[in-house]
């Protein structure tokens, strides 16, 4: 015996009454949510085996979601591991299916599957200045009410930002590439010319003498990113680079397709001060864990099997 069509039941479709769900849904979000900027993850492919090489995120729109875990982060959101102290703050949040369909066409090229939010994207939570990685979507829960879904339900971590790109023309959001991104602070010498600002394209070039009381410039191929220019102390912080730079060469701003004078520099080759610095200090602390480590672990205990570097003896 087929189901009553006198009362339209799960797959039925009644229009009227899915819409008000959907409508008090939103309304829900609107009146206790929180708005987000959802970033798009466009994956820069290259190399011999077609590797991810970095991540950038050129695109963004703005949605309301509401907040699930109320009481705070997930449990186990702080534990050690064997590399160190692990962060994984986790945050569940819910998205209208509605306001999707209605903004997601803005950023439909960055995205692999357009009927829902996708894993690997990000999310900048101005509530907390963060930004977390959407790691599962959650698409058919509550299951299917009067035939339709109404809304995403999205769980997000923290974001361990490595080499990745902002140009999201948001200043939070873009600064973080600049404050978090391995950088290299370069001294530069007496006598240069022009000035840099942030953003600005730097390549290397190798210095040479042409015989008649001038230098040669020859490019090298390699670039990086101006992240900060301190123009009193001369020193240069670069991101995004490719190569190694060495004391004594040169560094010029491109100008368009070309290379002008408003910005040529020579490596400084001081031999009291740290010309070439490759650390951050404030965001690399691998070589500090290291140290600290030295003075807590116990490795005078004789293991074959492991810790080769810290044995005298021959095995």
């Amino acid at each position: 015996m087929p189901t009553s069509h006198y009362f339209p039941l799960n797959f039925q479709n009644n229009n009227s009454e899915t819409n008000l769900i959907q409508d008090l849904v939103d309304e829900q979000i609107k009146l206790f949510g929180a708005d987000i900027i959802y970033l798009p993850r466009k994956n820069i492919i290259g190399g011999v085996i077609d590797e991810v090489i970095h991540s950038e995120f050129n695109n963004k729109i703005t949605l309301e979601v509401m907040l699930q875990n109320v009481e705070g982060f997930g449990e186990n959101s702080e534990f050690i591991s064997k590399f160190g102290l692990k962060i994984t703050d986790e945050i569940r949040i819910s998205m209208s299916k509605r306001r999707w369909e209605d903004e997601f066409h803005k950023i439909q090229n960055d995205l692999e599957n357009l009927e829902r939010p996708n894993e690997g994207d990000l999310i900048y939570f101005p509530l907390t200045e963060n930004l977390y990685e959407i790691k599962f979507v959650e698409k058919e829960a509550p299951f299917y009410q009067l035939g339709k879904i109404y809304f995403f339900t999205m769980t997000c971590e923290i974001y361990e930002i490595g080499n990745d790109k902002f140009n999201t023309n948001i200043t939070e959001i873009d600064n973080i590439e600049l404050n978090t991104d391995y950088s290299v602070s370069v001294l530069l010498a007496e006598g240069g010319t022009g000035n840099y600002v942030s953003g600005d394209i730097i390549e290397y070039h190798s210095v040479s003498d042409d015989g008649q009381g001038g230098l040669i410039y020859t490019p090298t191929g390699i670039k990086a990113t101006v992240a900060e220019w301190y123009a009193p102390d001369k020193k240069l912080k670069l991101i995004n680079t490719t190569g190694k730079f060495t004391e004594g060469q040169a560094i010029l701003k491109e100008s368009g397709s070309d290379y002008d004078s408003d910005g040529i520099w020579i490596i400084d080759t001081n031999p009291t001060t740290v010309n070439i610095d490759n650390t951050n200090t404030n965001y690399e602390d691998n070589k500090y864990i290291e140290i600290e480590a030295d003075s807590i672990l116990d490795f005078t205990e004789r293991n074959p099997f492991g810790e080769y570097g810290n044995f005298t003896d021959i095995f």
